[in-house]
């Protein structure tokens, strides 16, 4: 080989790498693209990709209201203009319609940004007024997707692909955009189910339209998606799962060691109390910091909430095998005083750990936007007895509980 081609494959492999950094950068930053809401609504928007189907899509429509739901449908061009009347009942019946536009890897955004321009036009004549979104289709680049939004004065959306009909529900969190085929056959029969499902956890089932706090991505969102980012990675190196499974799901917990002097603590078959040692195993629960903030804005439901994922804990303390083994649970947080009305013991931390965690405290909260991130919030260190938690919390459980 000689030294020009040398040259033109290391050109070659270098702008391949720099594409390839772009488009995970674009995945994971999802600048310009919708992807979620953010409101402290207990919604999930469901999106149905392809279609419309005459054999598919006319189930999905009767199934929707009967659960008392709506969608959004993601149709093709072509199967639009083919079945136009199926795309008009889908938006007179309340659903949020949208054009599914390219297609592959190999769409580049200004062929992109041509075809959604055209989409815009064809969907407007369709129905009255021409939409302001529209879905990627399967495998188009993000980037492409993103530059054709603004290229085309449409914003990208794009969903949590939840896999096959009838698999395991991933990405069900509040705001969460689940997507799932518009076309499979098999839709009309999970449909029912994955609806009980999701409204038997508290979610209403949405459209596009019927969410709140529906925006795309900015730069003023990377902290908070760099700090969710921080979450998971901590989770998986600590062995740490979320509970509940529920709308007003707030924790995840872990073992830990407990870090402070020791302690007694209430406990129901012990009348002096349950001492707790330093250094001793116990579980950990963390709080979802993104939610709480959602849940500023509502300060009632953020008690109610706060009540059931009390109620979770003491689930888990009870059919968890891992919390069996631990005799007492805590958290350290600004949460803990509001921790305190539900029976925990708080305790202070020492000095350097609370300056430590108080600057924590305000990086997240600036990181989530919060309107006061200089009001000083204290970390403090709440705890309570196992069984002592499962004899206030655990009687009543009017939602499924370990999340699966």
């Amino acid at each position: 080989m000689n030294r020009a081609w040398g040259r033109v494959l290391a050109l070659g492999a270098a702008l391949g790498g720099l594409a390839w950094a772009a488009e995970r950068a674009a995945r994971w930053a999802g600048l310009g693209t919708v992807r979620r809401a953010r409101s402290a609504q207990p919604g999930v928007g469901l999106l149905l990709q392809g279609g419309p189907d005459p054999q598919v899509t006319p189930p999905l429509l009767s199934a929707l209201p009967a659960a008392g739901a709506t969608a959004t449908f993601l149709f093709d061009q072509a199967a639009a203009r083919a079945h136009p009347a199926l795309v008009q009942q889908a938006a007179r019946e309340g659903h949020t319609v949208l054009p599914l536009v390219g297609r592959g890897p190999w769409t580049g955004p200004w062929a992109l940004a041509r075809q959604v321009r055209v989409a815009r036009h064809d969907f407007a004549a369709l129905l009255g007024t021409p939409p302001t979104l529209f879905a990627p289709g399967p495998g188009v680049s993000r980037v492409a997707a993103a530059l054709a939004g603004r290229w085309s004065g449409l914003t990208p959306v794009v969903g949590q692909p939840g896999g096959a009909w009838g698999g395991p529900l991933r990405g069900r969190r509040p705001g969460a955009l689940l997507q799932r085929s518009g076309t499979d056959p098999a839709a009309a029969v999970h449909l029912p189910p994955l609806l009980g499902n999701l409204q038997a956890r508290g979610y209403e089932v949405r459209g596009l339209d019927g969410l709140r706090g529906v925006r795309p991505e900015n730069w003023r969102d990377l902290p908070a998606t760099a700090l969710q980012g921080v979450d998971v990675l901590y989770d998986r190196l600590g062995g740490i799962h979320r509970i509940g499974g529920h709308v007003s799901s707030l924790f995840r917990v872990g073992a830990a060691s407990y870090p402070l002097a020791d302690v007694t603590v209430p406990h129901p078959q012990l009348p002096g109390g349950l001492t707790i040692r330093r250094g001793e195993r116990l579980t950990e629960f963390h709080l979802d910091s993104a939610r709480l903030v959602e849940l500023a804005e509502r300060p009632l439901a953020g008690r109610r909430i706060v009540t059931h994922s009390i109620r979770d804990l003491a689930a888990a303390l009870q059919d968890d095998p891992a919390c069996r083994e631990h005799p007492a649970v805590f958290s350290i947080s600004i949460f803990a005083d509001v921790l305190a009305l539900y029976g925990f013991t708080v305790l202070d931390l020492p000095p350097a750990h609370r300056r430590r965690l108080t600057w924590w405290s305000r990086t997240l909260r600036r990181a989530y936007g919060v309107s006061d991130p200089e009001k000083v919030h204290v970390p403090r260190l709440a705890v309570m007895a196992r069984e002592e938690l499962i004899r206030r919390h655990a009687t009543h459980r009017g939602h499924p509980g370990v999340e699966g």
